[in-house]
């Protein structure tokens, strides 16, 4: 299965449960709801919209990349965006978790922030490993069964142990849903995780004032715009049959000459 998947996630110590609060931080007061959604649906909305919910002592955010862009793919070092910054100030004590992937790329990366700090960013795109901090207890239980080669992490298949190992980006998810796991309790690609992508739900947030995707337009022809039409194209039919004739005779031509 490819996954598309974004989403950030807050220990949740005091029972928080305001979404406008929320909005307000990362700069989505505007949004209005628009629906009760399954967790599955919101890991890639694909719409633009902010979905949140609350499940095992954990703030669920998932932002469809509007969030984690900043807070993973455009982060400098360890240093918290502005998305970040806001959310700490909110739970200045809490752990908050950005997690992404992305099949299509080959991508995955996350960022965790501990008390305010942010202690750990990796990211993997397409062969390239960019990584700061410390890895995670999660994290360490993956590269366990790794080996190292020329600075490069390998892993080797268990069951075709002769095959090419392969490389860190091909473990896409592994490692989103291994550390996912850490606050949500389970991994979301296994049966427990289907069972929880269906039954916690979300409340979806959308702008109100997005400007709407533009389709393009068809214009349809009048009765003699039409007639125009056809008429043309039964004459370049012609044309295209004359032509061809006169390739005929011109090939027949040449083969009496020959003779």
């Amino acid at each position: 299965m490819g996954w598309k998947t974004s989403m950030i996630l807050i220990e949740n110590r005091y029972d928080f449960k305001d979404d406008s609060a929320l909005l307000k931080a990362i700069e989505k007061a505007n949004y209005e709801f628009d629906s009760e959604v399954s967790l599955e649906e919101s890991l890639y909305p694909n719409d633009a919209s902010i979905n949140i919910g609350y499940y095992n002592n954990t703030i669920i955010i998932c932002d469809d990349y509007q969030l984690t862009g900043n807070t993973i793919e455009r982060s400098d070092r360890l240093n918290l965006t502005a998305e970040e910054t806001a959310l700490v100030s909110m739970f200045p004590h809490a752990e908050i978790l950005s997690v992404a992937c992305q099949s299509v790329v080959n991508f995955h990366g996350y960022s965790l922030i501990k008390r305010g700090l942010k202690t750990r960013l990796k990211i993997a795109v397409d062969g390239e490993i960019i990584e700061h901090g410390e890895p995670f207890e999660e994290e360490q239980k993956i590269y366990a069964s790794s080996f190292t080669k020329n600075g490069n992490r390998y892993w080797k298949d268990e069951n075709y142990p002769e095959d090419e190992p392969y490389t860190e980006d091909s473990l896409m998810e592994d490692f989103t849903f291994g550390v996912a796991k850490r606050h949500l309790g389970v991994l979301l690609d296994s049966e427990e995780g289907e069972e929880l992508l269906e039954k916690v739900v979300l409340r979806k947030y959308k702008n109100p004032n997005a400007t709407p995707e533009k389709l393009p337009t068809f214009k349809m022809r009048t009765l003699e715009e039409e007639a125009s039409y056809n008429k043309r194209a039964k004459w370049i039919k012609y044309v295209i049959y004359f032509i061809i004739f006169l390739v005929i005779l011109y090939v027949r031509s040449c083969m009496e000459r020959q003779k």
